[in-house]
């Protein structure tokens, strides 16, 4: 964990394909208001700050600055931002656009490929629920486009791959049922957020959604004033050079 100054920094991978709506999602957490339209596709890393107070206040510290790393998605640079990105981080956001069955399905290989960038062990080619074992990292689910997608996917029709006899992906619907978290959250054990970026409901008086989030930003907190993320022992995390674009 970071300092700046006397605050404490703590850093957030957001991943996803790429046009999902990541930029958006960060500009509408960290300045309170959401884009007047879509951002340009993010080229290399675009590094947003929030300040986060804790509701308790008598907590110390109890101002962090949360540093967003939101990367890039475009399918070229998949051998390079591994390197250049994920090296030092405290939790992972997660995000896929609900009009795109596939953004939702690669979800699971984004978070993969971050875990097979920092272990040491011998992983399988594909994603399997027991390379989940040791990973204590705080996840968090954004879902967005929520006013495009009328409850369904675009790509509802399409099937996804079972990662065992007994966890599987829903085939139709990404929103779930009766307000139960999606498979991905359930399997994942985290919470999730279904937002319209340019809604202009300000996001912090959306309380479901600030409430889960700040859930997020506390686990965060707990877990790096306990154990810095890059000496988790069960991962045998390895040290590095940082390298950000800023």
């Amino acid at each position: 964990m970071g300092t700046n100054g006397d605050i404490p920094t703590l850093i957030v991978l957001v991943l996803g394909d790429s046009s999902v709506g990541k930029t958006s999602f960060v500009h509408t957490v960290c300045h309170d208001q959401p884009l007047s339209s879509p951002p340009p596709v993010t080229v290399g890393c675009h590094i947003e700050i929030k300040l986060y107070e804790r509701r308790d206040r008598h907590q110390n510290p109890n101002l962090f600055f949360i540093e967003f790393h939101d990367v890039g998605g475009s399918i070229q640079h998949k051998n390079s931002r591994s390197s250049m990105f994920y090296d030092e981080f405290h939790g992972i956001i997660l995000v896929s656009d609900l009009t795109s069955r596939q953004s939702y399905d690669n979800l699971k290989e984004w978070l993969y490929e971050v875990i097979r960038y920092r272990s040491r062990q011998k992983l399988p080619t594909e994603f399997t629920p027991e390379v989940l074992q040791n990973f204590d990292i705080p996840l968090l689910l954004v879902h967005t486009k929520f006013n495009e997608s009328n409850g369904t996917s675009l790509l509802n029709n399409s099937k996804s791959s079972n990662m065992t006899n007994n966890h599987s992906f829903s085939s139709s619907s990404l929103l779930p049922n009766y307000n139960r978290k999606t498979t991905l959250a359930n399997f994942l054990n985290c919470d999730e957020i279904f937002i319209d970026c340019y809604s202009n409901k300000r996001f912090s008086i959306d309380t479901p959604n600030v409430a889960k989030l700040n859930s997020f930003f506390e686990k965060m907190i707990k877990k790096a004033s306990v154990e810095p993320v890059e000496q988790l022992p069960q991962f045998d995390w390895f040290a590095s050079e940082n390298h950000y674009i800023h």
